[in-house]
């Protein structure tokens, strides 16, 4: 038992564990334990045209914008929400489908109008359009939205006290319709934009297929490597450069079949709602077989030594993929946010899901080629590697200890 314990292993596995879960505590709960909104961006579309009342021109539309934008949060602290104005209802809708925005306030041109019929015999309660843009982020595109209900939920509130102190200061009385119209002075209409609707992992069904799709060519890089660095017989150059063109051809056999694979037990097996199979299909194959590019670049040049670093890739990236960028902390958004392959995946494959028209694939896609690009290209340069090259007099052993050496 003493020579156990004069080991250096068993100490080492207290060190080794306590790093391993170290990392692997700040990959899953580094970015996620605690996310706070901040900077929303949402829209608000102010078009109310006014109205006469008894104590003159009013526009109530303009006083609630301008009160909503210097709003504090509904909890107190900082406002978690960045106003930007747009000119129409038209024009936020199209500025959400380019995903630049979670939510978007609409006050109508008749707002003024129906505010200043409540303590008339013909009450109306002012309406306002609330959209969600929940196909941009889901957690994001709630949080807004909750923070926008909650918002004109005081400001109906403050209307109705206003209303009440108004007829109080006449003597008057309310009638049935006048009571019913200030229990809620100013209605809230919401509607979903681009919604992620139901069986979509409550719109993280993006970042589930992108992680799939990770394994998928992580699973394929690993096997063909162990295959080409089998099939190397000798250090010529050339031979190893069709061993990594045979590679990279194999690479996208095996993507490819990968996510047909991801997609049908995805969609029929576990009822994940797919709304074009073929778009979803296509650019599942594109983002794992870019995947595979940058994963087989990695063990080109270290070998299987490369391979944890997909492993700490994976478990860095997915808690942060699911979160709003916004939500994340600085240095979770600026140096793994930012360059993650993954996000670009989820991105394209977000737009595939819950936009029609496919509007904002191009910037992704074009990333993730050039991505893969590179991957061929430094994996076609690893050809030139010093592998040990055989001189013409080496003898047999020689000759098989330089060829076990290639990679």
């Amino acid at each position: 038992m003493l020579k156990f314990f004069r080991q250096k292993h068993p100490y080492l596995a207290i060190l080794i564990v306590f790093m391993v879960i170290l990392v692997l505590g700040l990959a899953q709960l580094g970015s996620s334990v605690n996310p706070v909104p901040k900077d929303l961006p949402v829209l608000l579309v102010q078009g109310d045209a006014g109205a006469n009342t008894p104590a003159g021109e009013s526009n109530f539309g303009k006083e609630l914008s301008e009160r909503m934008q210097a709003a504090d949060a509904p909890n107190g602290g900082e406002m978690p929400l960045i106003w930007r104005t747009a000119a129409s209802e038209d024009a936020a809708v199209d500025a959400m489908n380019r995903e630049e925005a979670y939510a978007a306030l609409v006050i109508p041109a008749d707002f003024s109008g129906k505010l200043a019929t409540l303590l008339t015999a013909d009450p109306q309660p002012a309406g306002v359009l609330l959209y969600v843009n929940q196909g941009m982020n889901y957690n994001g595109a709630t949080m807004a939205n909750q923070i926008l209900t909650q918002l004109m939920n005081g400001a109906s509130a403050q209307v109705r006290e206003q209303m009440l102190a108004t007829a109080s200061e006449h003597g008057g009385m309310l009638t049935v319709k006048q009571s019913e119209a200030l229990a809620a002075p100013i209605a809230v209409t919401t509607r979903n934009l681009n919604a992620v609707g139901a069986n979509s992992s409550n719109g993280n069904a993006p970042v589930v297929l992108t992680q799939l799709v990770w394994f998928g060519a992580m699973v394929a890089t690993m096997m063909l490597f162990v295959a080409a660095k089998n099939a190397t017989e000798h250090g010529f150059r050339l031979h190893r450069l069709g061993i990594r063109v045979s590679q990279i051809v194999m690479g996208a056999v095996a993507t490819g079949a990968a996510s047909l694979s991801i997609l049908w037990i995805a969609g029929q097996w576990f009822g994940l709602a797919i709304p074009d199979y073929a778009a979803i299909g296509w650019y599942l194959f594109f983002a794992g077989f870019v995947f595979f590019l940058i994963q087989t670049t990695v063990v080109s040049w270290l070998g299987l030594a490369g391979m944890p670093l997909f492993i700490l890739v994976f478990f860095f990236g997915v808690p942060i993929l699911t979160l709003p960028p916004e939500l994340l902390p600085p240095f979770s958004h600026h140096f793994l946010y930012a360059w993650l392959p993954l996000r670009f995946a989820v991105e394209g494959l977000r737009d595939l899901f819950y936009f029609e028209g496919y509007r904002n694939l191009g910037a992704p896609t074009w990333t993730l080629a050039a991505m893969g690009g590179g991957g061929i290209v430094l994996t076609l340069l690893s050809v030139l590697k010093k592998h040990g090259a055989v001189s013409a007099s080496a003898g047999p052993s020689e000759t098989a200890k330089a060829s076990s050496g290639i990679q």
